[in-house]
């Protein structure tokens, strides 16, 4: 079963520094498209890790490989020693962990930068990253899931700021 409310609702419990990316940041930003995960780009500072790693240990987080998951102690210095993604399977769905996503937008910072903060469910607030970073995001990737996706989420950020900008001529 696939719940990132839940997912989203342990990491703030828990005080981990993240941003949402991909396609549910999308779905958060108002897209139809369904995804299946959820995407996670956490602060790489160490106590943000170990925050991480308890959130993790909470979720019953396992490597997602080919086969069956694999159970392992994900803990705040194996977090560190990952140097571009985790892919996990816990109680409430998959989870991708990535410490270094494809695009302009870089690191963590980066991401954060052009994130907003959005609520999600009633007193959950998560950093979302921007239309824009994830739009970009999927350009540099470059799959063909990414490709597929990007005429539509393109169309989407155009309609989004046709009607921010209709508001701004309506409140002058």
């Amino acid at each position: 079963m696939f719940d990132p409310v839940r997912i989203c609702t342990i990491l703030r419990e828990e005080e981990v520094e993240f941003v949402v990316l991909g396609g549910f940041a999308a779905i958060v930003r108002g897209s139809s498209l369904p995804t299946r995960d959820i995407d996670v780009i956490p602060s790489r500072d160490q106590s943000n890790l170990d925050r991480l790693g308890r959130a993790l240990t909470r979720m019953n987080a396992k490597i997602r490989i080919s086969g069956d998951p694999v159970p392992m102690k994900i803990d705040g210095p194996f977090l560190a020693n990952m140097p571009h993604m985790l892919n996990l399977v816990t109680d409430f769905g998959e989870m991708d962990l990535t410490f270094s996503p494809a695009g302009s937008a870089g690191d963590f910072e980066g991401w954060k930068k052009g994130a907003t903060l959005e609520i999600i469910d009633d007193g959950l607030t998560v950093l979302v990253a921007s239309l824009d970073d994830i739009i970009d995001s999927k350009r540099a990737a470059n799959r063909p899931k990414d490709q597929m996706a990007l005429p539509y989420l393109e169309s989407l950020r155009d309609e989004i700021r046709r009607q921010e900008r209709s508001e701004e001529h309506t409140s002058e």
